[in-house]
């Protein structure tokens, strides 16, 4: 990171050099350019399972998804690398972390596992549904239990449900959905956060309602 700051009136400088530190301004600008310098390996898979079908009492969609991540590490390299040989050469005391470099498989949320399922109802103008979000587990890497153990995050599954209304107007389709989220009323595990939740991998609205209409022109 790069800061510039403009000259220091004379002054100025009188008054931090009698204090005895270093004389300087504001800062007028920041250069803090990104540099990705470390090597990542992810692996994994994803999986769907689609199915539709029209019956005598409506049309039936099913859909699931899932995501599982087997591998996610990363190795130092730029700044970094050189951070961790001066730790290892004791340059740096031990008790200061350098971290994000062995497997980060579920750490302070890189799931294991994601699945979505959802089921889908439709007849003639009225429709409905109901689907289903699960995050698996993770742990914070900031937190430690008094045996030394992880601090885990439980897996948090929410349950959601629509329903709809579909007619014709003019130039246009319509769609009228009325829908609740997290009808269960989950809550999100408790973590080291500033809202005490991981917000990077949770959501804490609780239930809540929400009404849609969507014009769709023909």
């Amino acid at each position: 990171v790069v800061r510039e700051r403009g000259e220091v009136e004379p002054e100025i400088a009188a008054i931090w050099e009698a204090a005895g530190l270093c004389p300087a301004t504001d800062v007028s600008r920041i250069d803090d350019q990104y540099a990705n310098l470390d090597t990542r390996t992810l692996t994994g898979f994803d999986t769907a399972v689609l199915y539709a079908v029209d019956t005598s009492v409506g049309e039936f969609r099913f859909r699931y998804l899932a995501s599982f991540l087997r591998t996610y590490e990363q190795s130092p390299g730029g700044a970094a690398a050189t951070l961790l040989a001066a730790k290892d050469a004791g340059r740096i005391p031990a008790e200061i972390p350098v971290r994000g470099f062995e497997d980060l498989v579920q750490r302070t949320g890189n799931q294991k596992q994601k699945h979505h399922l959802s089921l889908f109802w439709r007849n003639g103008p009225i429709g409905a549904s109901i689907s289903n979000w699960r995050i698996g587990e993770v742990y914070q890497d900031s937190l430690t239990l008094s045996d030394g153990g992880r601090w885990w995050l439980d897996a948090m599954s929410t349950w959601n449900a629509t329903v709809d209304y579909y007619w014709g107007s003019g130039n246009f389709d319509a769609r009228l959905r009325f829908g609740a989220r997290n009808v269960a009323d989950e809550r999100a595990p408790l973590a080291d956060r500033y809202f005490g939740f991981l917000a990077d991998v949770h959501r804490d609205y609780g239930r809540n309602y929400y009404i849609d209409l969507r014009l769709t022109r023909r």
